[in-house]
């Protein structure tokens, strides 16, 4: 067995007493399903086979256990390259514009902590522990039970240490996990600010609750849209993807296209066409909202997926072509599924990361995300990326959300 191949076997009476890492591009093994049969979406195996893609590198599928299971998921990375939402060193020691931003002064501390530590080759190879979704937790019975996850993390730390890794990293632990942010602290591991995360929690019972939260300005902003909307005859309506046919997919696959291109990156029309086809195949839970000029012309839609009482505005596209499908894209990554929320039973959005300042417009509160890393046995790098931490944190002290602690 190689050091991420099974270790140990199960025990008598069922409980796992022992740790395991499998590695596995395709998807989780049958005992990640064992461990936690319903599991949030990001670590249920039909995301993890569809999206699984999106994580660089090496995957693993950590489970491990004290009378009470947990498990994680993660990748081995060698290419200090990757893409920078994932990248802990640069997570570390870059400004990386589009997640945060710095003032000049915890900006040069964190360039200065770059500085004194090792270059970011030396920081590699690395065990990132993220879901695709950009999201990081425990799945399991243990997972929000402290002595479990000691034991887990205890166990990634040590499997990492066999294999030669370099560097460990949880990144985008949640701010409401106050478990699992504990026990990586426990571990010793240097907690730091990655991004803050825009969440909208629907007020009251109603769309006029939700128009009520906000400014009157934003408000007569909202009923202006709605009204050019009206004028250029734009209806928006909504349908699970279940439903939707091969026509309807290869509408919303141009319009990706057409979105891709308009902010400069390549289109990949298999690529999405693949990605549609697959969330079609989801039992439940994937909802478009389409903005039409007529039944057959559909000038922009939206993509919802529901994790179990949250709602993630995960794409959109639109046709930039109709100068008709002008203000549509706040009506359907805002206005109507938020209003369409009130008549289900899932009543927070998720709107991720980045162009905070427009989340709040929209009633989102921000909260502090945060990522935990462990320069493997090395005093130099562990002296650098406490450094480069304590940047950041003074960084974002003054930003909202930053009550969230590390």
């Amino acid at each position: 067995m190689t050091a991420w191949s099974a270790a140990g076997a199960e025990p008598e009476g069922g409980a796992l007493a022992w740790q395991a890492q499998y590695p596995g591009q395709d998807g989780p093994p049958a005992v990640w399903e064992e461990l936690d049969p319903r599991p949030p979406l990001f670590a249920s195996r039909g995301w993890l086979s569809v999206m699984g893609h999106r994580i660089e590198g090496e995957h693993r599928y950590f489970v491990s256990g004290l009378g009470s299971d947990a498990g994680f998921f993660g990748s081995v990375v060698d290419d200090p390259y990757l893409t920078v939402s994932k990248n802990p060193w640069q997570l570390l020691f870059e400004p990386c514009e589009g997640l945060r931003s710095l003032p000049a002064e915890p900006a040069a501390a964190q360039a200065a902590a770059a500085a004194m530590g090792p270059p970011r080759e030396e920081w590699f190879p690395a065990l990132v522990l993220t879901y695709p979704g950009l999201e990081c937790f425990g799945i399991g019975p243990g997972a929000g039970a402290p002595g479990a996850l000691d034991h887990a993390i205890s166990a990634v730390l040590d499997a990492a240490r066999v294999a030669g890794l370099r560097t460990v990293a949880f990144l985008y632990v949640q701010p409401e996990d106050h478990q699992l942010a504990a026990a990586l602290r426990r571990a010793r591991l240097t907690g730091f600010p990655i991004t803050q995360r825009s969440n909208l929690h629907l007020p009251g019972d109603c769309f006029a609750d939700y128009l009520a939260m906000l400014g009157s300005h934003r408000r007569q902003s909202l009923q202006a849209e709605r009204r050019k909307l009206r004028e250029n005859g734009i209806t928006v309506d909504w349908l699970p993807l279940a439903e939707a046919d091969d026509e309807l997919i290869e509408t919303l696959v141009a319009l990706r296209q057409q979105h891709r291109r308009k902010y400069g990156k390549q289109p990949d029309p298999a690529s999405e066409r693949r990605l549609l086809q697959a969330f079609r195949a989801f039992s439940g839970g994937v909802t478009v909202f389409r903005a039409r000029t007529d039944p057959r012309h559909t000038a922009g839609f939206s993509l919802f997926l529901n994790s179990g009482g949250v709602q993630h505005c995960w794409t959109c596209g639109f046709d930039y072509t109709d100068p008709r499908s002008r203000f549509t894209y706040f009506e359907l990554c805002y206005n109507a599924p938020i209003e369409t929320a009130y008549t289900g039973p899932a009543r927070e959005f998720s709107f991720s990361y980045g162009a905070e300042m427009t989340k709040l417009l929209r009633g989102c509160r921000l909260d502090i995300v945060h990522g935990y890393l462990l320069a493997v046995d090395d005093q130099a790098r562990t002296a650098a990326s406490q450094a480069a931490a304590a940047a950041l944190a003074a960084g974002t002290a003054g930003q909202p959300g930053a009550a969230a602690t590390g």
